[in-house]
């Protein structure tokens, strides 16, 4: 406690109620004197984003050095640089020297006199992006303000942000996220333990030492939460980043007193604002996010894009008194909604249609009971567990309708059957002249060659003077064209498109060939692939990333758009990806700092899709063989996109490996030991050079060269070295801000050392991938130092990117 005292540059402020958790004083964010701040941080840490608790003069910083804090003898805290105001509490006690000033142990800085309190910073709440246990989040009707939690502009510049953490005072208030005056995020209405937007909120067993309260009357509307009774409270902040993102963060006093990520939002796609529009039901299954229709309405686009969902038949008040039932839902948006007041759920029906503008209803326990809704539903989703039940007025059509469903569906699915089984006949009649056609290399004249017909368990001979085999290339793609599957470009469009192939239009080069980027007459982007006749790719991989990418549908694939061949032109037309390659991000110091931790981790995740789409859920089973960063291509929104299939591989049967390559292809530091060293490859090929990526990703540093600097040792062995030594996050990269959640990258990097382990066997599927970088549960298989070395040096190899063939077992 302090009175009367002025506050410079190196002195600090300590609470000093029995634990010294929190201080006041000046500090920089950037290590200079010049642009320094008045803040509160927690004792022991360096203050930095999410760790200062409060700021004064947020939106102007002061030279540290000519700076003062002072507590005036009238009862007024003021910040000056030099004999200038910046900041001021503009407070007045009505004794002199009666005002004292304290930092108590929950981090709250008071002025009061012996009356009452005069300023507190708990009352500031936009002082900061970090809220404490004890403070006020909501609207004071009395004095029309709202206190509200506000980002950083930046790691480095706390001046207020995009987003802000704001209840809205409504009639069924919402806890909403905004960037600027739009809504990102809803937490749904308070039920009484939690808001149904979070079902999980009260049970998580991580969140128990915190208790909710909502408070909402006459005066004033706002969220708050307290330490629970406890010996040794555990110590819990939550931060509104720059970027939007809400987390909960812990301290571990039981391990090395690390701050532990909880929780955060948004948890996934579906907890995005309104994520499939109007009238719509946001799914998340792990992989992907479905957008469905509520019964009685039908999909709508505008201004070609999806936009939700709209009626198929408008509501007649007098006829349409039938319900459709929306289990474990967070209703939708309450900007327009009306309380009915607690009553039980007929009650709630019945309220609903004596009004002719009602469309809908719920129930919710708590202080609100029947809320019914007026217009279009927005911002619905799905929960596995929890949730609300939400009930849809039918048009009287729709009530139909669902009568003869029941009679319709059976009959449908009988005919639907009886379909796919012609289909399987025809298919399986069919596959073998197909694949045959699009895996032929070109023949020369006057050469006979022998294929393996897999499918017909039989073999076949070819001799090129044989008038039904001109071309195969071509007769491969005609058939892909008669199958309705790859639309064939002229190459005149494509020249006009590149700029005759200029220099100017290149993006990049690799094994197959050159890559263009071009512009059709209509607008559209494209990439466009061109086999070079010195490529060391030919006509086989050409033919096989044509035949892949043709069937494979996913939003983690680049997608291909057609193809061109003329003369002795071959070109691959794909879509256009805005940032390129994966590489040209994490390897530059500049571009780096553009991943931060959840970009990385979006980017990982995507990856994981693609690859577990490839190995399991797609038409085919196929294995990639060259998965590396410049094959991860990244669109406008960083979504990663796997590209380059020319030698990738369809894996036919259930053998582990396949020893079907005398020549294993690939690029130096991907390449898993078995297929390096054995020719043999498999899915865990895959999984490994994934492994590899992901450890990339986190370090900003390749494979190939990592040992230059580190004692011999590539990447892998590192990565395993800091974590047999406790040490993991030393490897991340510089670029990295300092608030990730440990417990994330934790489970990264040991996900990412399992994969890159030597015995095949000891790595885990990509289905088990996909569920570890969802789980929060401790991952116990044991770890094996990983020994393949990153010595293949041949010159300077060991410094570029190199794919490499090489001959015999």
């Amino acid at each position: 406690m302090i009175k009367n005292i002025s506050l410079i540059n190196g002195q600090t402020l300590t609470s000093t109620t029995g634990g010294d958790l929190f201080q006041l004083g000046f500090f920089s964010l950037d290590n200079s004197s010049a642009n320094g701040y008045l803040g509160i941080w927690y004792c022991n840490l360096t203050p930095q984003e999410g760790t200062v608790v409060w700021i004064a003069n947020r939106n102007k910083s002061v030279n540290t050095s000519m700076a003062s804090f002072n507590l005036t003898s009238d009862g007024n805290l003021i910040l000056f640089e030099e004999d200038k105001i910046v900041w001021s509490t503009g407070t007045r006690s009505k004794e002199l020297n009666s005002a004292r000033l304290q930092l108590l142990e929950s981090g709250n800085l008071v002025l009061n006199d012996s009356n009452s309190i005069l300023w507190q910073s708990f009352d500031h709440p936009g002082d900061s992006q970090t809220y404490l246990p004890g403070m006020k989040l909501g609207f004071d009707f009395r004095t029309n303000t709202s206190k509200r939690q506000v980002s950083w502009r930046s790691p480095e510049d706390p001046s207020p942000g995009d987003y802000a953490h704001v209840v809205l005072p409504l009639a069924v208030p919402d806890i909403v996220m905004l960037k600027g005056s739009s809504k990102t995020h809803r937490s749904g209405p308070w039920n009484g333990y939690g808001f149904v937007g979070d079902p999980m909120m009260a049970s998580r067993p991580q969140a128990n030492p915190i208790s909710f309260t909502f408070v909402s009357n006459q005066n004033e509307i706002y969220f708050t939460t307290n330490y629970r009774a406890s010996p040794t409270p555990v110590l819990s902040r939550t931060v509104l980043c720059a970027n939007g993102t809400f987390q909960r963060w812990r301290l571990d006093r039981d391990g090395k007193g690390e701050w532990q990520l909880l929780w955060k939002i948004p948890e996934d796609d579906c907890d995005m604002y309104n994520r499939c529009g109007r009238n719509s039901v946001c799914t998340w299954n792990y992989y992907t996010v479905n957008c469905d229709c509520l019964d009685g309405f039908i999909k709508i686009m505008e201004n070609g894009s999806d936009a939700g969902c709209q009626r198929e038949k408008p509501l007649n008040c007098s006829s349409n008194n039938q319900f459709s039932k929306v289990q474990n839902v967070k209703v939708p948006d309450t900007e327009n909604a009306t309380v009915g007041g607690n009553m039980n759920p007929d009650d709630c029906k019945n309220l609903c249609l004596n009004n002719c503008s009602c469309v809908a209803y719920a129930v919710i326990s708590g202080s609100y009971g029947c809320i019914t809704w007026p217009s279009d539903l927005l911002d619905l989703r799905t929960f596995g567990n929890g949730g609300d039940d939400l009930y849809v007025r039918l048009a009287e059509s729709s009530t139909k309708k669902h009568r003869w469903a029941a009679i319709a569906i059976p009959l449908l699915l009988g005919l639907f059957l009886l379909c796919c089984v012609g289909v399987l006949v025809w298919r399986k009649r069919n596959r073998a002249s197909t694949r045959l056609l699009l895996q032929l290399p070109n023949v020369k004249e006057g050469d006979s060659t022998t294929y393996d017909d897999v499918s017909e368990s039989r073999s076949i001979t070819i001799d090129s003077e044989d008038s039904r085999l001109h071309n195969t290339t071509d007769r491969g793609v005609g058939m892909l064209n008669t199958l309705g599957l790859l639309p064939s470009y002229d190459l005149c469009t494509i020249k006009i498109a590149t700029n005759n192939f200029s220099d100017g239009n290149k993006l990049g080069e690799g094994g197959f060939g050159v890559v263009y980027k071009g512009q059709l007459e209509d607008g559209q982007k494209i990439a466009v692939k061109k086999l070079s006749r010195n490529s060391s790719q030919g006509p086989n991989e050409f033919q096989n990333e044509l035949s892949l990418i043709a069937k494979l549908q996913h939003r983690n694939l680049v997608r291909l758009l057609g193809c061109c061949i003329e003369g002795t032109e071959r070109l691959i037309i794909l879509e256009y990806m805005e940032n390129k390659s994966l590489d040209t991000f994490i390897y530059d110091k500049t571009k780096s700092s553009l991943l931060n931790w959840q970009k990385r981790l979006e980017i990982i995740i995507g990856i994981a899709r693609g690859l577990l789409y490839l190995h399991q859920d797609s038409i085919l089973r196929v294995i990639h063989r060259d998965l590396k960063p410049s094959n991860i291509l990244l669109d406008k929104d960083m979504i990663p996109k796997i590209s380059d299939f020319g030698i990738a591989r369809i894996f036919e049967g259930d053998k582990a490996l396949e020893d079907g390559t005398t020549r294993p292809i690939g690029t130096f530091g991907y390449m898993a030991p078995e297929y390096l060293l054995y020719g043999q490859f498999s899915f865990k090929s895959d999984v490994f050079s994934f492994g590899v990526i992901v450890l990339e990703i986190l370090s900003g540093k390749k494979n190939r060269t990592f040992g230059q600097t580190n004692s011999n040792l590539n990447l892998l062995q590192q990565a395993y070295k800091l974590w047999k030594e406790g040490r993991s996050l030393e490897i991340l990269d510089d670029a990295v801000n300092c608030s990730y959640p440990t417990i994330e990258i934790l489970r990264c990097i040991r996900m990412a050392l399992l994969c890159v382990q030597d015995n095949y066997e000891e790595r885990p599927t990509m289905t088990e991938v996909v569920m570890m970088l969802a789980s929060d549960e401790q991952l116990l298989t044991p770890l094996k130092q990983p020994t393949i070395t990153s010595t293949y040096s041949e010159g300077d190899c060991s410094t570029k990117e190199m794919s490499i063939t090489i001959t015999g077992r």
